[in-house]
């Protein structure tokens, strides 16, 4: 409910300011960007890769003199994120469908977890540019990021060998494979994860070159940090990566590496360094 106030919030507030700017709005963005993601070094998963993403976006510039303006937009971004480590191997304490408790152990040579997300985004900007032909601006701002849809995640893992290591009689099987023991090859699995909204800071800078009275292409590169956590909301602290269950029919279930329980104190939270271009309509000459 938290979540709902807050978008219905923020939505009403960039439809009032859009159509009260839309009569004296000086300047229209059409953008596009290329994203390069990195985690943030604290707290963060351990596997975590660099990854990329693009969005594509309109912007209104409202423009408060010949210098500075307040912006408001409305973005799609597309980003994928990363997770990958060769010679994974883990261990953790169980009970069979017989009811004896046993060590589940399993190694494999490489696993990789992409993630694929969609997001809605509202950015709220003031930027400032000299004047000239050619000018250089900086705008900065907070992007807030919306998760219509589930994101949705790809598992691969190869060569993966599990067993049971039985204490009691200490002895370990590596068979069969249907109670969960044994070795395969090639594992792919898919699922989807539900990832909180975020908040960033951002920063850009770059030139803008008026192509004449009514238009101009702006050539920056920016800065984005995030500031909150947007692992899922139901991580569960019993889920383990690879998964032992005492069914038969489903002995091993494999998860996505931001539900596993050894990693709850981690975050998932980045910063984003990339190229935009913009092409503006300008409405009124400044």
């Amino acid at each position: 409910m938290k979540n709902i106030r807050l978008n219905t919030l923020i939505f009403k507030s960039a439809a009032v300011l859009l159509f009260a700017n839309t009569v004296q709005a000086q300047e229209l963005q059409l953008n596009g960007g290329a994203h390069f993601i990195k985690p943030q070094s604290e707290n963060a998963f351990p596997f975590a890769k660099n990854s990329e993403g693009f969005s594509v976006g309109l912007d209104y510039n409202h423009y408060l003199n010949k210098n500075f303006s307040v912006g408001l937009g409305l973005a799609y971004l597309n980003a994928d994120f990363t997770f990958a480590k060769a010679n994974l191997e883990g261990a953790y304490n169980e009970q069979d469908f017989e009811g004896d408790n046993f060590e589940f152990r399993y190694k494999a040579d490489y696993y990789e977890e992409n993630i694929k997300m969609h997001s809605v985004r509202i950015p709220l900007t003031l930027q400032y540019e000299t004047q000239g032909v050619v000018r250089w601006y900086m705008r900065t701002g907070i992007i807030y990021d919306f998760q219509p849809t589930k994101a949705k995640y790809k598992v691969n893992i190869d060569n993966l060998s599990t067993s049971g290591y039985y204490e009691q009689w200490d002895a370990e099987l590596h068979n069969p494979l249907y109670a969960g023991f044994g070795e395969q090859n090639r594992i792919e699995t898919k699922g989807s994860l539900k990832l909180k909204n975020n908040f960033s800071w951002m920063v850009e800078s770059g030139i803008k070159q008026q192509l004449g009275t009514c238009n101009s292409l702006y050539l920056g590169m920016f800065f984005e940090l995030g500031l909150n956590d947007i692992r899922p909301e139901s991580t569960s602290a019993s889920t383990n990566l690879i998964n032992y269950t005492s069914d038969i029919n489903n002995p091993l279930q494999y998860n996505s590496l931001l539900n596993e329980r050894l990693y709850n104190d981690k975050k998932l939270s980045t910063y984003t360094v990339g190229f935009k271009l913009r092409y503006a309509f300008n409405f009124d000459k400044k």
